[in-house]
């Protein structure tokens, strides 16, 4: 199995900044009094991430069964899709709180309606659904192998066996998945907590030889190894964050408008000629979540001297080439 298989560029951000957020201990990150030992590092991660929110301020609902409209809020979240800019997917039940998540998981493909105008929010999810939502969310295609469940038959099958695969799920016991069983969101926590697990162990993290600003417009990346060939340019150039800092202290955001890969896949050169470095001095910061790359560069204008400087002095000019006369 190919162990740098392909997610999107914003879930591979996601991942790569989970993976250096996650706590070295979960215990006390969140507010709820309702969460058991057995959910309480997924909560507190997944809250303190910014993914989950409670039922209200003190209450996550751990033992309440998860709605259709919740999970498709809190996988939106996981995966960092578009929430405000999605076409409207025609569902006519959405209210405001759900409906920017829903539009964008439809767009993509993840979700689809229980109707073409209905996607039935308030109704709970199975277990069976939530398999479809975290594979297709999280592109775990691939991964199937076959279970021992004697439940996992019909449209879930699939999605629970690349669950299973990725050992994200055990199921509910050892021969029964649960498939047609509502989900709670303790238990949706728990299994989003260890999708978010495994893609941090098996995902691509591209690493920096070394970097150099190459003009006043483009900077080249130099990495370690060449760049799985599934992965384009642009996507690449998404795994990093990049920062100008000038000599007085200022900082910008710097984002690339082009982005190319060399031959051998081991060069990324992104242009950025929405930020022009000409007349400026300082430093690219490149950060890959985990470290920062300094690239110094020196692009002030510099004093110009001219014929109008040079000391008067009387030149032979017959010791020119092509010429003849007599110094004067």
């Amino acid at each position: 199995m190919n162990k740098y298989k392909f997610f999107t560029a914003a879930t591979a951000v996601t991942i790569a900044a989970v993976g250096v957020s996650a706590p070295a201990s979960a215990a006390s990150g969140h507010p709820f009094t309702d969460v058991g030992p057995n959910y309480e590092e997924a909560v507190s991660f997944l809250y303190e991430i910014g993914i989950i929110n409670g039922i209200s301020a003190t209450k996550f609902g751990t033992s309440q069964s998860l709605t259709r409209g919740d999970a498709a809020v809190i996988l939106a979240n996981a995966i960092g899709v578009d929430t405000e800019n999605a076409p409207d997917a025609g569902f006519k039940d959405l209210n405001s709180r759900v409906k920017g998540s829903v539009n964008a998981l439809a767009e993509i493909g993840v979700i689809s309606g229980v109707t073409k105008t209905e996607f039935k929010p308030n109704d709970t999810l199975s277990r069976g659904a939530m398999a479809k939502f975290l594979v297709l969310g999280f592109e775990l295609q691939g991964y199937e192998i076959e279970t021992p469940f004697t439940d996992a038959g019909g449209v879930f099958a699939p999605y629970i066996e690349a669950l299973y695969g990725t050992e994200i799920t055990s199921g509910k016991t050892p021969t029964s998945y649960g498939t047609h069983l509502n989900i709670t969101r303790g238990e949706f926590a728990n299994l989003l907590d260890k999708t978010f697990t495994f893609m941090i162990d098996n995902s691509y993290s591209p690493a920096i030889e070394s970097a150099k600003v190459t003009s006043t417009t483009s900077t080249q990346i130099v990495f370690t190894e060449a760049v799985p060939a599934e992965y384009k340019p642009r996507e690449v150039a998404d795994f990093f964050y990049f920062t100008v800092k000038l000599e007085d202290g200022s900082e910008t955001d710097l984002e690339p408008t082009l982005a190319t890969l060399s031959a051998d896949r081991k060069t990324l050169t992104i242009q950025h000629k929405n930020y022009n470095l000409d007349g400026k001095k300082g430093v690219l910061l490149i950060d890959d979540w985990e470290n920062t790359i300094e690239a110094p560069f020196n692009y002030e204008q510099t004093e110009i001297t001219t014929s109008y400087n040079l000391p008067n002095e009387k030149y032979d000019y017959t010791k020119l080439p092509g010429t003849v006369g007599t110094a004067v």
